[in-house]
């Protein structure tokens, strides 16, 4: 009988992680990770097991928004993993045409983004409307992360009015429905310009 795969989280997602924390990464804190089983102050390994990625996520939460529940604050670390992630190499490569490429080719970027930060996630995007997307992400163990990172992922590639809600959570899957404003006049048709009479035309 064929083994499962152990699930990973690759260098690049704890690389993110720690410069999310920024200032607030001092001793205490770098020693804490160290527990959950990743030296930030050290070199990174290639990859790491998922637990330690959750319990590094969960630090991560607790020291960033101490007050909040661990879905709020964990949106907030996905807030600021985004702009973390970006200062990485392969990271600042990913999302520097981001404002170019607009909501709709940010979305499925970083959808497929997603899918490589891991060995195990799996990430559909579908299109329900002119500005609406739901996002299906699995396994998802703390669904608030990923609410932060795709909020901010619209808002930096102009998306105004971006609103990004957990629809549902069923076994290990998430739900999100992702949606921001139209920009005005678009998608609305010219205004068609009458016709000139058609008839005999006169003799100059």
């Amino acid at each position: 009988m064929p083994t499962t795969p152990e699930r990973l989280v690759f260098q690049q997602s704890f690389e993110g992680l720690i410069r999310a924390l920024g200032d607030h990464l001092d001793e205490p804190c770098a020693r804490q990770l160290r527990d959950a089983g990743i030296d930030p102050r050290g070199k990174l390994a290639v990859a790491y097991p998922l637990e330690v990625w959750v319990e590094s996520l969960k630090l991560a939460s607790s020291v960033l928004a101490p007050a909040a529940t661990l879905d709020d604050g964990a949106e907030v670390v996905g807030r600021r993993f985004l702009e973390g992630y970006g200062s990485t190499l392969i990271g600042s490569a990913l999302l520097a045409g981001v404002r170019l490429l607009g909501p709709h080719r940010m979305l499925e970027r970083m959808t497929r983004n997603l899918r490589t930060g891991t060995n195990y996630l799996e990430a559909r995007l579908e299109q329900t409307g002119p500005t609406r997307y739901v996002l299906t992400c699995r396994p998802v163990v703390i669904a608030g992360f990923y609410r932060g990172l795709f909020s901010a992922g619209l808002e930096m590639s102009g998306a105004h009015g971006a609103s990004v809600v957990l629809m549902r959570a069923a076994g290990d899957a998430a739900v999100y429905d992702l949606s921001w404003q139209p920009e005005k006049g678009v998608g609305k048709p010219p205004e068609a310009k009458p016709l000139p009479p058609r008839g005999p035309q006169p003799r100059s």
